[in-house]
């Protein structure tokens, strides 16, 4: 079996966006989301380690999707959401609403965040540096806040490797680079670089290559990354 890669062009979307997929989407027994931003698909895909993953593996792309808002805050929580709630900056935010956890809790299925530079330990200020807190939506939502056993979901990137050598890696996980990998300030090639790191331990893996999709997501395409930021 191979793993599948499903390459979203903008998975930003409101809850009455229109998803096309092309071609059928296999039952996900594991699933990887990794997170970028103006990172067109074109581009993206004629990068050296895509352009060879893309060879070798299955693919479907998204279409006809949209992004909700030039604000890096307001796509990040549609990700999650379906909606952005009329966020307008990148300001710390408190959300009430229903979300992607309430989900996968009611269903039992185990997930976890993992943010590159994130300080971890329910850390809730903005951040500093090339970590801002309002690129992990998850920790904006209410119900992480007042539960320490959910916040503590969201890890610091370095604890994927750990959860690949000791067999722990859950049926969702949502991998968020920094600002620089993502491919908002470092680019094109940096944000291969980024993927190629990220994906390449699961393909190593003949378990983990059987049972894994990929979703790559980039957000704010085409409209400027980081506002306020």
């Amino acid at each position: 079996m191979r793993s599948v890669l499903i390459f979203g062009v903008i998975l930003g979307f409101s809850a009455e966006a229109s998803i096309r997929v092309d071609g059928p989407v296999p039952e996900m027994n594991r699933l990887v989301w990794i997170w970028l931003e103006n990172t067109p698909s074109s581009s993206l895909e004629n990068s050296p380690f895509m352009k060879s993953f893309l060879r070798s593996h299955a693919v479907r792309r998204f279409s006809h999707a949209k992004p909700v808002s030039p604000v890096t805050q307001a796509n990040a929580v549609a990700m999650i959401s379906g909606s952005d709630y009329g966020i307008k900056d990148n300001e710390l935010t408190r959300l009430f609403n229903p979300s992607l956890v309430d989900l996968l809790e009611g269903k039992g299925v185990d997930w976890k965040v993992y943010a590159e530079d994130f300080p971890g330990s329910c850390f809730l200020t903005m951040g500093a540096g090339n970590y801002k807190r309002y690129r992990v939506p998850f920790l904006s939502l209410n119900q992480i806040e007042s539960d320490r056993y959910l916040c503590m979901k969201i890890l610091n990137y370095s604890n994927l490797a750990d959860d690949l050598k000791n067999g722990t890696i859950p049926r969702v996980s949502v991998l968020i680079p920094n600002r620089i990998n993502s491919g908002a300030l470092g680019g094109i090639l940096t944000a291969d670089l980024a993927l190629k790191s990220m994906i390449t331990p699961f393909l190593k893996n003949d378990d983990l290559r059987a049972t894994t999709t990929f979703i790559v997501s980039t957000m704010n395409l085409n409209e400027g990354s980081d506002q306020n930021g």
